[in-house]
């Protein structure tokens, strides 16, 4: 195999479960693969690193060098055909990280697993939901990591070095109908400024833990199986008041929240805040009415914003080769 183009999903993670860890496990959480935005980057056997990306060419040299640190190989050409936003709320860095390290794995027949890969350049040392939408897609919950003998910091992924990812508890296929996503313009939060949030702000109360965990099992759960998308929304909703969420909605300044106040009262289903933001996924029943509206709605914010419509992966990256 002298060629492949890697196409990955984004994935949109609507909460973590658990930052106290009085159950001697932390983290945890869930979320939804979707479509569009993705990276697709075509990957050659090269004798030396080249990458042509827009705004990835740093991070995509960071990945190489510890892969070839683990697994040598000669080198390595690629272009990036589309590209996953950064500090969107998206998961582009475990995208980014999977997608290259799944090239270099099969054109050089390393015979590697998601999971090996995922720990090789660092990513699921706080959730496993951007690994399981990589390697599955759908709708996934995670099981967490042991605290402390596994992992004994509330830090996120980037900031926690070679963990393995958490356990997946559960994967299933999400519904085939449109979702809009909505993003003002706002700040982005990452680096520095979200290890400090994590190191201030964790543990949280046990509580939270328990008030996720029955939303999670006695709403989400069987909302999701029943194709019920009304009860879906509304419990998206009820996460977005309390907890970490709080946290991360307050973190971005007023426009988040705004904006999460306009779809709840437009009739949407529901509007829930992926990780950080500032990406919103919006359930409602007629999403084209929606987008036009939101449009204008988004025109009114002092930094603007923009919002599209996609669509749940239920398999995955895909790979296509010659």
């Amino acid at each position: 195999m002298h060629h492949v183009k890697i196409t990955t999903p984004s994935r949109l993670h609507f909460s973590l479960l658990d930052l106290n860890g009085a159950l001697g496990r932390i983290d945890g959480g869930f979320g939804l693969t979707i479509a569009d935005p993705n990276f697709q980057i075509i990957a050659e056997r090269s004798t030396a690193i080249d990458v042509s990306t827009s705004i990835y060419r740093e991070r995509a040299i960071t990945v190489l060098q510890r892969l070839q640190q683990t697994y040598p190989f000669p080198g390595i050409k690629l272009t990036f055909e589309s590209e996953i936003p950064m500090h969107s709320g998206f998961g582009s860095g475990t995208q980014l990280a999977l997608g290259i390290a799944q090239a270099v794995n099969l054109l050089y027949e390393f015979g590697l697993n998601v999971q090996h890969l995922a720990q090789i350049v660092g990513r699921g040392g706080t959730s496993g939901i951007g690994v399981a939408a990589f390697d599955t897609g759908g709708f996934i919950v995670d099981g967490g990591h042991r605290f402390p003998a596994e992992k004994a910091s509330f830090l996120p992924s980037s900031a926690v070095g070679d963990i393995l990812p958490p356990p997946i508890l559960f994967r299933y296929p999400f519904p085939e109908l449109p979702l809009l996503i909505v993003m003002p313009n706002c700040l982005r939060i990452y680096g520095d400024k979200e290890v400090e949030l994590f190191r201030t702000l964790c543990p949280q109360p046990e509580w939270v833990a328990q008030k996720l965990s029955h939303i999670l099992l006695l709403q989400i759960l069987p909302a999701l199986i029943e194709s019920d998308m009304s009860s879906f929304g509304k419990a998206l909703n009820n996460i977005q008041t309390f907890g970490w969420k709080r946290v991360e909605i307050d973190a971005q300044g007023s426009e988040l929240q705004l904006t999460l106040d306009f779809l709840r009262d437009s009739r949407a289903f529901g509007a829930g805040v992926s990780s950080w933001g500032p990406a919103i996924c919006v359930i409602a029943e007629d999403v084209d009415r929606l987008k036009q509206e939101t449009e204008a709605f988004l025109k009114t914010l002092p930094e603007g914003g923009t919002c599209f419509i996609t669509h749940a992966n239920n398999f995955g990256a895909s790979v296509a080769s010659d």
